[in-house]
């Protein structure tokens, strides 16, 4: 996948269809949870602007991290996505995610090396820059063993300030302030989320990606 083209939306929802349909309705978490994420790639891939981008990619993201713990409750974001990002590395088979690592490693790097993306930047806490200086390094170590499970995390830690940035309002549309890092982050999540979709359609439904948060209901 590295270096080619992204696999779109209607590609993989050919993939998914090709699954025994009674295997699929065996598992409504796994054919929910892909359905919900393949709506939202292929919304992400019908809109011209970059926030709006953005925005969907990390809803069809959301849609397949996103699960309740034992108690039926929403479990947190941030505890969701870092359990998700070692299962899909886990279930990556093809190495995809790796491939896409190893090949957009500048662009990870320029975000992780982002000061306004690092959270203890915001907190004014005054060993920020050496904080961010040790995240650094430790991710160009991370790079140079393949650990995507690693680099992801860190990365993810990064997009996900972005992420609270857009939706609450805490950036401005068009702005020529986040212009750069929201489209380095935008190109790399339309790599990634679709990687991340046809690992979980080719690992099946017998794969527990948990319980889904608000299933269907029939009225």
């Amino acid at each position: 996948m590295a270096g080619g083209t992204n696999k779109s939306a209607a590609e993989m929802r050919k993939k998914f269809k090709a699954i025994p349909e009674e295997q699929r309705e065996a598992n409504q978490a796994f054919s929910v949870r892909v359905w919900r994420g393949l709506s939202w790639l292929e919304r992400a891939e019908g809109i011209p602007d970059i926030e709006g981008k953005f925005i969907s990619l990390w809803i069809a993201f959301n849609a397949i991290y996103g699960h309740l713990q034992d108690d039926g409750m929403n479990a947190s974001d941030r505890g969701s996505w870092q359990q998700f990002l070692a299962g899909i590395v886990k279930a990556d088979t093809e190495d995809q995610l790796g491939q896409i690592m190893w090949a957009d490693q500048r662009n990870i790097l320029r975000l992780v090396d982002n000061k306004y993306l690092f959270r203890p930047f915001w907190l004014s806490q005054a060993d920020a820059d050496d904080k961010l200086a040790r995240s650094r390094r430790q991710v160009m170590v991370l790079l140079q063993q393949r650990n995507a499970v690693g680099v992801f995390q860190e990365l993810f830690e990064r997009l996900y300030v972005l992420r609270q940035q857009v939706f609450h309002g805490a950036a401005t549309f068009g702005s020529k302030l986040n212009r750069p890092y929201l489209k380095s982050a935008t190109v790399l999540l339309e790599r990634i989320i679709p990687a991340m979709i046809d690992i979980i359609i080719a690992a099946g439904p017998g794969v527990d990606w948990g319980a889904l948060c608000f299933p269907p209901v029939n009225c």
